[in-house]
């Protein structure tokens, strides 16, 4: 298998729908009673959380039925001693985060709502997803035909029939017991990771340089003097770009460089950037990972340094190698 699309996209899983729900409830408790929850008695929003879990899955698109779920007591009884003249089960109205007005009933221990409203506690996770879908496919030069949904909230039939509305001319694959595929996907990998032949990189990857300053070229603000030759430091010297292609097990993309002093914090410092093209290393989408040669190494300053990068099955391999001394050090990252 080859992997023609980095992994990507957002929290927009089953979970966001129960923080959408649990964001309701907040909103119907008010924030005094939800901070003193918070820091009092938080599993009673875990018990908020467990009640809808339950509830929601009766939540479909043809749903036309009074949407009914249980809230713990403890909600009510909170309510009742921050709020002693009112009762939680009074309330006909909730003024969402949206400033939407929804109307609410009980029913004992019972939360009521229209199924409208409670079909909206999917929408910015629909929404979400099948926008990024439709953004992959429009930038794709491949004749993609078939959807796979995959993970517990690939049984959820308004996901389902979102992605059935958005794209109408798409097969759609549900995979059976959808919820464990990704677990029995990771089973077998592990026993064949050999399975996946190439992947594409996740981030661009580079090494902080410096080179003689050009006006032209670089930003005054990282020019400095040094034996008094004009430098502009914090370069980002790139070896891996994102999205690029990259055969798994097989080092690639050598880069040499060189140690002119031998760092306190050590040498060869690496960094990832979400730009495809990042020029210094303290751009805003720039992170610091470590430096590959760790202090106290011992290769030699003014000679030079081979960098090299194997993606392997689990985990990223960074490899240096100094031919002059002929010293070797491995620096590794998780993917």
């Amino acid at each position: 298998m080859r992997e023609l699309i980095k992994a990507n996209g957002g929290d927009w899983g089953g979970t966001s729908v129960d923080r959408e729900y649990l964001d309701f409830i907040k909103c119907l408790i008010g924030d005094s009673v939800t901070q003193d929850l918070e820091q009092n008695a938080p599993h009673v929003f875990f018990d908020v959380c467990k009640e809808f879990e339950h509830a929601k899955r009766s939540i479909t698109p043809e749903c036309d039925i009074i949407f009914n779920v249980r809230i713990p007591i403890q909600l009510g009884e909170m309510y009742k001693k921050m709020h002693p003249k009112e009762d939680l089960r009074s309330k006909e109205v909730v003024v969402t985060k949206h400033k939407k007005r929804v109307k609410i009933s009980f029913m004992v221990d019972k939360l009521r709502l229209t199924p409208e409203d409670a079909k909206d506690f999917f929408t910015e996770s629909t929404d979400a997803i099948t926008s990024h879908v439709k953004t992959l496919l429009q930038r794709s030069k491949m004749d993609i035909t078939t959807i796979i949904l995959v993970g517990g909230f690939a049984e959820s039939q308004m996901l389902t029939q979102a992605v059935k509305s958005e794209f109408p001319e798409m097969r759609l694959i549900i995979p059976h017991e959808a919820a464990s595929s990704v677990l029995r996907g990771a089973v077998i990998f592990g026993h064949d990771p050999s399975l996946i032949k190439e992947r594409r990189s996740k981030y661009t990857y580079g090494i902080e340089v410096f080179d003689t300053f050009d006006s032209s070229t670089h930003d005054e603000k990282y020019k400095y003097k040094e034996d008094g030759a004009l430098q502009c430091g914090d370069l980002f010297n790139k070896i891996i770009e994102i999205d690029e292609p990259v055969t798994v097990g097989e080092y690639q993309n050598e880069k040499s460089f060189i140690i002119h002093t031998i760092g306190k914090d050590g040498n060869l410092h690496l960094y990832s950037s979400l730009k495809q093209n990042p020029k210094y290393v303290d751009e805003k989408e720039c992170c610091f990972i470590g430096s590959i040669l760790s202090p106290g190494h011992d290769f030699l300053s003014n000679e030079t340094i081979n960098v090299m990068m194997r993606f392997g099955e689990t985990e990223i391999e960074i490899k240096a190698y100094q031919p002059k001394s002929d010293k070797t050090m491995r620096y590794y990252l998780g993917q």
